[in-house]
């Protein structure tokens, strides 16, 4: 189980066969991992080959169940097919009536040779030989859709999870209920046991809780609630482990080891991701060991680039972290906005907060401290709306000099201010009131403190001078900006225009060196890769705009 859900993060980032749509369900046995997407099934060996594809159902398949030299498979249309794994071909096939019968969960209980027990929504079991092709027995049930079928440590004996939170433990050779369990926070999502000596039932829920029961005395004996942030999409013990694997629909999948008082677990290791698209990824430091991301889930992450042990969750922006807090993530309503940019420094990041970001149609831009992991101290926005939130306005862009110590920050009015990092104090604005006319989509700092650029959407490109906040020059663009990228060490600042083309511009000339074209929409995103050049006389060559990326996060 563990190989299964973790292909799941590897196969969203293969180059080559990868899946062409998304991954709609996935199983393993010891050797392959199946994924099927739309109608379509296939096998893969060493989680990044696929050897085997399938293909014979007519609608969406959403169940999975390897079974010995086969594989299972169960389409929406409420078609079973029994796969010949090596040879691809349909081993059997069986059409279930959707209104007696439409199948919603696959077993193959242990040491029973050739069988397996199917679940239905009207809440009956059937029990079937896929070798004769028979129906040995039909279970009753309990007139409640079934969700999930689980093997017990015990032979004969199954947990059936129920739509209404009920947990049947059943013996099936018998046709007789052994135990029942309810939980309330509706269906029962996932089941497991442990089978270290502890008859310990674990259940997982839609809102992210994991009950566990005990089946020695028949009750609850604990809860982990907020195990995570939504659904609980599966669980496993490790055999023969105090150990609980799980992973749900926010994107994470989490360990948790039972050695504590009170039989709860604890995170022993996770790996998480966003839960929704990411709205901007950047470096953080200039070695490449890290990189900040930011998503539509409203979390600031950090990848790192050496060891999946080195990422971390800087959390997300509240208005008032300590209501948040006490609320919890499920009753927060102080929660802030998706993050749109940010920008980060190392220089000072032991001593005060090191990354500034603007939230989504929002004015106030958050500090955060990567040391620290969490939200920062200050809420930086011009003092005039210290006492009220504009609706219309709204930040829109944020550099930080390279030294760590200030923040620049562009509005929507066209307003540019400055903010100390340390303090969160307001250092100034560039212009008599406003530095365009036009809204800001772009601010950049040069690496010496000497410049800073700002980019209007009425087509102005301004350079100021960082300490006297004088105007330099201004230049007319041909087209209204839609964001720039500077880059620091060779002095090429990077425009992207809403006619989707892209120029470059020395910001010591002041002119246009390279112009781009071919794009056929909205640019997101720009990165500059520098090239020295070393001639054959030793004479290093100023780095330059050799090429420019431009990804599509959406």
């Amino acid at each position: 189980y563990w190989c299964a859900v973790a292909y799941v993060n590897t196969c969203i980032h293969l180059k080559c066969n990868a899946l062409p749509q998304d991954i709609t369900c996935l199983a393993a046995d010891r050797m392959l991992i199946f994924a099927s997407y739309d109608n379509i099934l296939h096998a893969f060996a060493r989680n990044k080959e696929v050897v085997h594809t399938y293909g014979g159902h007519k609608a969406r398949i959403h169940l999975l169940q390897p079974f010995g030299d086969h594989v299972i498979s169960v389409d929406v249309d409420n078609i079973l097919i029994v796969w010949n794994i090596q040879s691809e071909e349909e081993y059997l096939q069986v059409d279930f009536d959707k209104a007696t019968f439409a199948v919603s969960a696959v077993l193959h209980p242990s040491t029973y040779l050739n069988k397996i027990l199917l679940g239905s929504e009207q809440g009956s079991l059937q029990l079937w030989n896929i070798r004769s092709n028979k129906l040995l027995y039909s279970f009753p049930g309990w007139h409640l859709a079934v969700t999930t079928l689980e093997q017990a440590p015990a032979v004969d004996v199954v947990a059936v999870g129920l739509v209404s939170g009920h947990i049947i433990v059943h013996n099936i050779k018998f046709d007789e209920t052994l135990m029942k369990f309810q939980q309330d926070w509706g269906p029962i999502t996932a089941i497991s046991f442990r089978t270290d000596g502890h008859p310990v039932m674990a259940a997982g829920s839609p809102v992210g809780h994991i009950a566990l029961w005990d089946l020695e005395e028949k009750k609850l004996m604990c809860q982990m609630q907020d195990a995570h942030s939504t659904a609980i999409a599966g669980m496993s013990f490790v055999p023969g482990e105090p150990l609980l694997i799980t992973n749900g629909a926010d994107n994470a999948i989490r360990v948790w080891i039972f050695d504590g008082p009170g039989g709860t677990g604890r995170i022993l290791r996770s790996r998480m991701g966003h839960s929704a698209p990411p709205t901007k990824i950047r470096y953080h430091g200039q070695n490449g060991e890290q990189i900040l991301s930011a998503g539509q889930d409203g979390t600031l992450q950090s990848f790192s680039t050496v060891h999946e042990k080195f990422n971390k969750s800087l959390g997300r922006g509240s208005i008032n972290k300590k209501k948040s807090k006490k609320k919890g993530l499920k009753l927060d309503t102080m929660v802030l906005p998706p993050i749109t940019v940010f920008a980060s420094e190392v220089a000072h990041q032991s001593d005060w907060d090191n990354i500034v970001a603007c939230h989504q149609g929002y004015i106030t831009c958050t500090t955060w401290n990567y040391q620290k992991t969490s939200m920062g101290a200050h809420k930086l926005r011009p003092e005039e709306f210290s006492k009220h939130k504009p609706i219309d306005i709204y930040a829109t862009a944020v550099d930080m000099t390279s030294c760590g110590n200030f923040a620049v920050i562009g509005l929507s009015t066209g307003q540019v201010d400055v903010y100390n990092m340390q303090s969160g104090i307001h250092r100034g604005l560039y212009g008599k009131e406003r530095a365009h006319e036009g809204a800001i989509r772009g601010v950049a700092v040069d690496g010496l403190n000497q410049l800073v650029i700002t980019a209007g959407s009425e087509g102005l490109i301004k350079f100021w001078k960082f300490k006297t906040k004088d105007l330099v020059y201004s230049t007319e663009l041909s087209s209204s900006p839609s964001g720039i990228l500077l880059h620091r060490d060779s002095g090429i600042l990077g425009i992207a225009f809403d006619d989707f083309s892209i120029n470059a511009l020395d910001i010591e000339t002041r002119k246009i060196v390279r112009t781009f074209s071919g794009h056929h929409g909205r640019i997101n995103d720009m990165v500059i890769q520098k090239f020295i050049i070393i001639p054959l006389l030793s004479v290093v060559a100023k780095s330059c705009l050799a090429s420019i990326s431009v990804t599509n996060l959406y």
